[in-house]
């Protein structure tokens, strides 16, 4: 078995191991120790790795595990004599894919993880291999620039590859189709402008990684590209990252103003982030290999959530406009009730006090023009005018 390790784009590097006499520089073959361990300490004796799906890349724990894994895969099924990965077998293919895959077979070599047998799961295994094939395919062209001749190439075959496949190869990477190739990729490697901080983990391990445990949720495309071109020092790895960022806020700083309050601003920061970026062919940009390109139908269906959002938050303001009016009226009708109430006592506490003041001139009249009034009939009525109620029936009645 052959070591690998993962690159920035989550592929795999071979490290061969040297000629006889050849001092060996780096890492040394793997015997699958590590991971030959992880299946005896898993529960059922296989690795759980996890393929979302609405990505073709693989994330969450078992992610390096699956890679190193199909990367051993592919090195001992995809030949090399052959100029791409197209050209590779579609037998070898089905074996990589086969190996990957939960089978009812009880080989020890088959089985490894939980990974179903459906569609989605294989046609991430095989874009996964393409990437892992590829990046195999430039370390070998690496080593074949290593030499000037042709002669002194064949004499230096990489231990990982056949005679046939490196003689195979020499040809090819000294052609003229290749060459022209080459030199249009580098040209455009060049022109790229923005670097991340994720080193060998893909960008959709690490957006896996930074969801939310309670809801699942991911971060939103501003947030993640903060995440992945922020340094630790919080400065950007470049300048033109930062232009990015700033363009994607002004955007959703735009949108948010036209939006009504309460929408998911997450959704914003995602359409934002399209409008900037604008997807290239094949490549979703700034979301890492494994992502599908948003397509137009796909925007317009994020344009179409937003209104929906919007109209919804509009039915739910009227909703509550309304709710308030009818709050407001009951409040204008129990105010107006409390100040009726308040005219009311006031009368008649007006009436009774001029009620008081009538029966005690009554009483002072009648005292002074009939001095032989008994004094029962006094008291009564003198205790009667003193009473907050006191009345002409009441003391017709005391009489």
């Amino acid at each position: 078995m052959t070591n690998v390790h993962t690159n920035n784009a989550g592929t795999a590097d071979v490290i061969a191991t040297p000629p006889p006499g050849q001092k060996r520089k780096g890492r040394g073959k793997t015997t699958g120790l590590s991971i030959q361990k992880k299946l005896k300490e898993s529960v059922n004796g296989k690795l759980k790795v996890i393929i979302p799906p609405d990505r073709m890349v693989a994330v969450g724990p078992g992610a390096k595990d699956f890679v190193t894994e199909l990367s051993v895969t592919v090195l001992h099924n995809a030949r090399h004599d052959v100029k791409n990965w197209k050209g590779v077998s579609d037998l070898a293919k089905d074996r990589i894919v086969a190996h990957m895959l939960v089978h009812r077979s009880t080989n020890s070599w088959q089985d490894t993880f939980q990974l179903p047998d459906i569609q989605h799961n294989r046609d991430t295994i095989l874009q996964t291999a393409k990437n892992l094939y590829r990046y195999r395919r430039s370390r070998l062209h690496d080593h074949f620039k290593k030499f000037a001749t042709k002669e002194v190439r064949l004499q230096n075959m990489p231990s990982q590859v056949s005679e046939a496949e490196w003689k195979f190869l020499v040809e090819y990477f000294n052609s003229d189709d290749f060459k022209k190739m080459s030199e249009r990729n580098k040209s455009n490697k060049a022109k790229q402008e923005v670097n991340h901080i994720c080193g060998r983990k893909s960008f959709q391990a690490v957006s896996f990684e930074a969801r939310d445990t309670n809801t699942g949720k991911e971060p939103n495309s501003q947030k993640f590209w903060e995440m992945t071109h922020v340094n630790s020092n919080g400065h950007w790895v470049n300048d033109a990252s930062a232009e990015v960022n700033d363009k994607v806020k002004e955007v959703v700083a735009e949108k948010i103003q036209e939006i009504e309050e309460g929408t998911d601003v997450d959704l914003i920061a995602n359409a934002a982030f399209m409008q900037t970026m604008r997807e290239k062919a094949g490549y979703a940009c700034g979301q890492g290999s494994g992502v599908k390109p948003v397509t137009r139908r796909s925007r317009d269906e994020i344009q179409e959530q937003l209104e929906a959002q919007q109209k919804e938050i509009e039915e739910e303001r009227r909703k509550r406009e309304s709710l308030e009016s009818k709050l407001m009226e009951v409040k204008n009708q129990l105010e107006e009730e409390r100040r009726s109430r308040e005219v009311m006592e006031t009368r008649l506490v007006r009436e009774q006090k001029l009620l008081k003041e009538g029966v005690m001139a009554l009483v002072s009249h009648m005292q002074s023009s009939m001095n032989g009034l008994p004094a029962a009939i006094f008291n009564i009525i003198n205790n009667s005018a003193g009473s907050d109620e006191a009345s002409p029936t009441s003391l017709m009645d005391k009489n």
